[in-house]
């Protein structure tokens, strides 16, 4: 499939569109929009980055519900809808966080993501990537608190109103469950005022934007990486029963385009070098020392103290 920005579409967008492509030169299209490119990873890494997601979430069930028995399985997701959805570190917009019950197993997911970005020669193209990514459960079922909230994925939105900068490049991957229950639709803005290119306190305000979007016909496909860049648009759909899991992240692109930085701005996500990043989950342990409800329990106003991290060595632990 393949879509080209029309005349009525700023003229910056080839220059966009270009960038893209050139992060995506070493990989594998499956799709090609002018700010969307969607690759498909070898089916070695992708099994990869399935179970890895499938060990971290078994493993929070198994922290959550302790009386409980849990089998590992990757095809296995739906029959736990209920319990997914109602951990305790589970946030409004479905992100699992890693807490100090559950950190090891997280490590594997950030592994298995590395390995699918270096098999896409995709590293050598960001100056700074997010850590830790974001693994997310959506639920299909319609939820008007949730989607009523001033950021809901529900409505459509370019991460820049929620503080991201305009040089990251965002990345989305569908790994479990079902993306016909929870869709992601993307879409191609035919005019972006300047005015509209950054935070804004509700993503409704973007109307101007988004009402003259054009949309992309991208399946949401298990086992594929969605590339787009900044002033694209994006929306999660919830269709019915059901859900689905997915990693998100963004990074800084090396190729700066005219007025953009490198400087994240006002995001509140975390920023590392590719080495560093790519570091994450072997030489470097990313660790949490929340509890597992921790989120909750701020929340609702509680003091809740971090437990203190330390690492040992194995391979100089005593045997006896």
């Amino acid at each position: 499939m393949n879509a080209t920005a029309d005349s009525k579409s700023p003229a910056e967008w080839p220059e966009r569109a270009g960038r893209l492509a050139r992060i995506v030169a070493q990989g594998r299209l499956a799709a090609d929009f002018p700010l969307l490119k969607v690759l498909r990873p070898p089916e070695a890494i992708a099994a990869r980055l399935e179970n890895a997601v499938a060990a971290y979430l078994w493993h929070t069930l198994a922290r959550a519900y302790p009386d409980r028995i849990f089998r590992l399985e990757t095809d296995g997701i739906a029959a736990h809808a209920r319990e997914i959805l109602a951990l305790p570190n589970r946030t409004p917009n479905g992100v699992v966080l890693a807490r100090a019950d559950t950190f090891h197993a997280f490590n594997l997911v950030h592994q298995a993501l590395a390995d699918a970005m270096e098999a896409a020669g995709l590293l050598a193209h960001f100056r700074l990537i997010q850590v830790p990514c974001n693994v997310r459960v959506i639920g299909g079922e319609a939820d008007p608190g949730a989607e009523g909230r001033n950021y809901s994925s529900s409505k459509i939105h370019t991460d820049l109103w929620n503080g991201e900068p305009i040089s990251s490049i965002l990345f989305n991957i569908p790994v479990l469950g079902d993306p016909k229950a929870v869709d992601l639709r993307f879409f191609e803005p035919r005019a972006f005022p300047s005015e509209l290119r950054g935070p804004l306190r509700d993503y409704i305000l973007g109307a101007p934007v988004t009402a003259t979007a054009a949309e992309y016909p991208a399946a949401f496909e298990l086992g594929r990486i969605y590339i787009s860049d900044a002033l694209s648009l994006h929306q999660t759909v919830k269709r019915g029963p059901g859900l689905r899991v997915s990693l998100d992240f963004r990074a800084i692109a090396r190729d700066l385009l005219p007025g953009e930085t490198a400087d994240p701005g006002a995001s509140r996500a975390v920023y590392v070098s590719p080495e560093r990043w790519r570091a994450a989950g072997r030489s470097v342990i990313l660790g949490s020392g929340e509890p597992l409800d921790a989120f909750q329990r701020r929340r609702a106003g509680e003091a809740v103290p971090r437990e203190a991290l330390s690492i040992l060595d194995i391979d100089d632990a005593p045997l006896e």
